[in-house]
């Protein structure tokens, strides 16, 4: 079936990049580009009347990014799903689908046609899929990823410096949705935006050596929850990403000053510096002193 797009004449302020077959034939076939790049890519700001639908989809991933108004989306025939603004819409390869804006309160969109390898991978990072294809982000958090430079690059002409830059900054996009997405929930929001003033608060006193009691105390959560959720978000328990952060703090400390082992030791409320040293090797993999002497840089 041809998809249908209403308002073929464009909307206002627009931007629209597809890029011709042997330019995405080239990406594919470059080592440094084929794991993941657009072919197609765009901006329709306040666009009334917008509507796709493709019964048997595409063969590219598509990621549609709403910065406000609202839209909507329906995959595999199955229940239309509701886009708000600052919201992400990842649409699997193959998958048929439909969507379009709202018609009290059109979305303005950012969105590019995504290819390559890697792709599947970045799928099951941000965990979506036809079921559940939306992400939730915070406020103004596509314009401080500087979405629009995938298709600013493009415009640009299609050197192999602007497809490396634009191949680049979708990478970067979806890593920073992925560093940023919120649960759908406003529950499990609060427990992310604790989450985040918890490790904001670790950040702000290494030097002290504080429970999981306190550390879920200080997050307004229970232990038990608040262990759970923090090891489901950042792959690590909560006291151990802590000593993590301590030890990235005496590197800095002992790459940046003159400052002996013992005393950074005790900036970071290790009295004993023999511990401080054992714990600094089991991360590191090398003691203080012989990280020291590596060159850097």
């Amino acid at each position: 079936m041809t998809p249908i797009q209403r308002r073929r004449e464009g909307f206002t302020g627009q931007h629209l990049v597809v890029l011709p077959q042997a330019v995405i034939a080239r990406m594919q076939s470059h080592p440094l580009l084929r794991g993941c790049f657009p072919s197609a890519t765009g901006y329709f700001p306040k666009a009334p009347g917008h509507l796709v639908d493709r019964e048997n989809g595409v063969p590219e991933m598509i990621l549609i990014t709403c910065l406000s108004g609202r839209g909507w989306v329906r995959l595999a025939y199955g229940e239309v799903i509701h886009v708000d603004a600052d919201s992400a819409l990842l649409i699997p390869p193959g998958t048929p689908h439909a969507y379009g804006a709202d018609d009290a309160l059109p979305w303005s969109i950012m969105w590019a046609h995504c290819r390559g390898d890697d792709l599947p991978q970045f799928q099951e990072l941000l965990g979506v899929s036809s079921a559940s294809p939306l992400l939730h982000l915070p406020a103004r958090a596509f314009e401080l990823m500087e979405f629009a430079a995938i298709y600013k690059h493009l415009e640009n002409g299609h050197t192999l410096a602007n497809l490396f830059s634009s191949a680049a900054k979708l990478r970067f996009v979806f890593a920073e949705m992925n560093r940023l997405h919120l649960p759908p929930h406003p529950r499990a929001r609060s427990a992310e935006e604790a989450l985040q003033h918890s490790i904001a608060w670790m950040q702000r006193n290494l030097h002290r050596r504080p429970t999981l009691e306190e550390l879920a105390r200080e997050a307004g959560l229970s232990i038990s929850y608040y262990s759970a959720v923090f090891t489901r978000r950042t792959g690590f328990a909560p006291i151990h990403y802590f000593l993590r952060l301590k030890i990235q703090r005496a590197c800095q400390l002992l790459d940046t000053t003159s400052m002996r082992v013992k005393e950074v030791a005790n900036e970071l409320g290790c009295e004993d510096a023999f511990y401080f040293s054992r714990l600094f090797k089991s991360i590191m993999g090398h003691s203080p002193r012989v990280y020291r002497n590596i060159p850097k840089g």
